[in-house]
């Protein structure tokens, strides 16, 4: 009966609420998926206000998922001038290895101009998200690359408005998003890309977000211009060092060092103990 009892102590303790960290944008973390590895020419903020007055950054991409939550994260911060940080993923078949002209970003779409700019080979993303942000507007929007639709997960009035602190909005998506980031990459090196703690945190239900439940998830992220015309060297997985981007029409990234896309894969935690518990089990029988 001992052994009986330890292993379902063990899937008991497993199975116990764990207290949620805050979904605040601040410290975020969990899986790293990827660290830049570009010194930023889209300008360094260093003033510590919400409007990340000087420049724009990705430094760390975190995601894993859990049931049927996707949970992720990006360390940086986003100057308040209306550069859009985009986020593709991959996780449904049918996406667009080349971005077409005549999706819908749900803003004006500006994606648009980012027509013509070709992913990794493996990577076609289906959906995605286009987050920005001006002296009295914010928004963060879902699109679907399939159906060619968009629309708000949540807007607000800008700069005065953050940080925003576990804010449910559409398509199953609670955000966090502190845009106060002064550390990570400068202009000069991404050696300090590690120490940025703060951005953007997203618990995303998948069948909402996506309408499935996939098995891995690819990812892409990367900072623009307000109108999507001009490409920073700000991507996550990184360029190796490169400079800005510029045109996203003569983009391919399969002239990049790497691949620009990493992949989100299931915990394995809960198998992994259910299956010690299985293993006890058959042992106390004999």
């Amino acid at each position: 009966m001992k052994m009986f009892a330890k292993a379902f102590a063990i899937i008991a303790i497993a199975a116990a609420p764990v207290a949620a960290q805050p979904i605040d944008g601040q410290m975020v973390g969990g899986t790293l998926l990827a660290t830049q590895d570009s010194p930023t020419q889209f300008g360094d903020a260093v003033g510590g206000g919400q409007d990340s007055a000087g420049g724009s950054e990705v430094n760390q991409m975190f995601g894993s998922i859990s049931g049927g939550t996707l949970n992720f994260g990006i360390t940086g911060n986003l100057e308040s001038n209306f550069n859009k940080l985009w986020i593709f993923f991959d996780a449904v078949p049918g996406g667009e290895n080349v971005l077409a002209n005549d999706n819908n970003d749900g803003g004006f779409n500006e994606i648009n101009n980012l027509a013509g700019l070709t992913f990794d080979n493996g990577f076609e993303p289906d959906h995605g998200m286009r987050i920005e942000i001006g002296g009295t507007f914010h928004a963060i929007r879902q699109f679907d690359l399939i159906d060619n639709t968009g629309g708000d997960i949540a807007t607000g009035g800008g700069v005065g408005d953050l940080p925003l602190n576990a804010v449910a909005g559409a398509f199953g998506t609670t955000v966090g998003w502190d845009n106060s980031n002064v550390l990570g990459v400068d202009g000069a090196s991404a050696a300090n890309a590690a120490t940025a703690t703060t951005g953007w945190e997203f618990v995303i239900d998948l069948n909402s977000f996506f309408g499935a439940l996939p098995s891995s998830i690819g990812v892409t992220a990367f900072v623009s211009n307000d109108n999507g015309e001009f490409l920073s060297n700000q991507v996550l997985p990184g360029i190796s060092g490169g400079g800005n981007l510029a045109d996203p029409t003569m983009v391919d990234f399969n002239n990049i060092s790497g691949n620009q896309f990493a992949t989100i894969v299931p915990e394995p935690a809960t198998l992994s103990l259910l299956g010690l518990g299985a293993i006890a089990l058959i042992r106390r029988r004999r």
